[in-house]
């Protein structure tokens, strides 16, 4: 088996700042960072917490296309699984792409569009091995959908700090609010790194701590048909913002 070569840290976010847009660019599908790598853009100074690539774009875009897109960027980047709507198994909600030569990983979340919220479906990869459907369901978490509206002026173009101008990424110019949704204050102060100066990822991190993302709209669906079920998002979407107010009046 050939062994992994190691990639300088620098060089790892400009060859991912390099292939994604060529990947999504030839796909013709639109995209945008967000989780922990808007996080490390607009509030680390480009510092990586868990030394991936979480991107996003719309529910429905077709997941062979941009695998296929994927496999012909530098770094020979292979889909490694995929999250799939069990009523169309053509339409997936979440992928991950592994690079054959070291570089980050990326991962691909399809945000599903209702009454005017964008949801976000991953924390089921380790249930799926290659492309499938979780066992336990989707569960979802969501964003008010005006901070990803599919229109160009809602997007920017932005500099990673530290790595080659020329160099890009696309993020949505409501960063500062979805991180606000995602993680509120109390969970940005407990990132804790050991951040050596100008080094863009540091994987030795001490104190390290990281609840994930949060979001007062989150539903649990057994099936995609369950969304159809007003009643049953309805209930959950009450539960989830009980939960979500518990969390920000104790600070965890």
């Amino acid at each position: 088996m050939m062994q992994r070569k190691q990639v300088e840290p620098g060089r790892k976010i400009e060859i991912a700042l390099r292939v994604i847009p060529q990947a999504f660019n030839y796909a013709t599908v639109p995209y945008w960072l967000s989780f922990g790598g808007l996080w490390a853009l607009i509030r680390n100074n480009g510092i990586i917490p868990d030394g991936d690539f979480d991107m996003c774009t719309y529910y429905g875009h077709d997941f062979k296309r941009i695998e296929k897109a994927f496999r012909g960027v530098p770094g020979h980047y292979v889909m490694t699984k995929a999250i799939v709507d069990d009523t169309n198994k053509d339409k997936a909600l979440y992928c991950a792409y592994s690079s054959q030569e070291g570089y980050l990983h990326i991962c691909l979340s399809f945000w599903y569009l209702h009454d005017g919220i964008r949801y976000y479906c991953h924390d089921q990869h380790h249930e799926v091995e290659g492309v499938g459907v979780p066992q336990s369901g989707y569960f979802f978490r969501g964003v008010p959908a005006y901070c990803v509206e599919d229109n160009p002026n809602n997007f920017r173009m932005v500099e990673w700090p530290g790595i080659n101008q020329q160099y890009k990424i696309r993020v949505p110019r409501a960063a500062g609010v979805m991180l606000d949704h995602l993680y509120p204050d109390w969970a940005y102060k407990k990132q804790h790194y050991e951040v050596k100066p100008g080094v863009i990822i540091e994987d030795k991190m001490v104190s390290y701590h990281r609840g994930g993302a949060i979001s007062p709209y989150e539903v649990h669906v057994s099936s995609m048909n369950d969304w159809k079920n007003e009643g049953h998002v309805k209930r959950e979407l009450e539960k989830s913002k009980e939960k979500w107010l518990i969390r920000l009046k104790n600070g965890k």
